[in-house]
């Protein structure tokens, strides 16, 4: 298959695309290499040594078919239209985000940018791929809060809910729902 990996050079996303590669896909990395500046930004470099992401990709060709293609998903939407038009994935995967939390807690700037780029990258995903007709498989992963503010609803629960389906009334546990209603779901 033909899998995209958005955010491909962040700290989940290099190793599902090395994953995905070895296993005979051809991986095409999608990233803006923010989080190498947003580690200088908080003077906290990465505990382990990182490569650039030629030599990652250098190297990763030992294990299989990846490329990477520079995009800022967030701010160039026409550019990333173009990029999606050109690699007509099979499956993206969407890592694409700025952790929340320490970089946002800098300032109001810093939190403005989190939201802007973790909202705006998936708006211009979705809105891409409606535009070009395209219809992967989308896998979205991000550690960005989902659940919101309101406490209108009462106090969303973690983790698993039992819940009866309807119409034989069976017990199924799933994973409690994201808070309807904010604006990240």
């Amino acid at each position: 298959m033909k899998i995209a990996v958005l955010g491909g050079d962040g700290f989940c996303g290099w190793p599902c695309a090395l994953h995905l590669a070895s296993q005979g896909h051809t991986v095409t990395v999608v990233d803006n290499l923010s989080r190498r500046a947003l580690g200088d930004a908080l003077n906290a470099p990465s505990l382990t040594p990182i490569k650039s992401i030629h030599e990652r990709i250098k190297a990763a060709k030992k294990v299989g078919n990846i490329v990477f293609e520079y995009c800022d998903i967030a701010k160039d939407y026409d550019g990333f239209k173009a990029t999606l038009s050109s690699i007509d994935a099979d499956t993206i995967i969407h890592f694409a985000e700025q952790r929340s939390a320490p970089y946002s807690m800098l300032g109001s700037a810093e939190r403005r940018y989190t939201v802007d780029n973790n909202v705006s990258g998936t708006n211009n995903l979705l809105s891409a791929l409606v535009e070009l007709g395209q219809s992967p498989h989308v896998v979205h992963l991000g550690t960005m809060g989902v659940y919101g503010y309101s406490t209108e609803l009462g106090k969303v629960p973690e983790g698993y809910l039992d819940v009866s389906i309807p119409p034989t009334q069976t017990t199924e546990s799933i994973h409690s729902p994201a808070n309807p209603g904010t604006k990240y779901t």
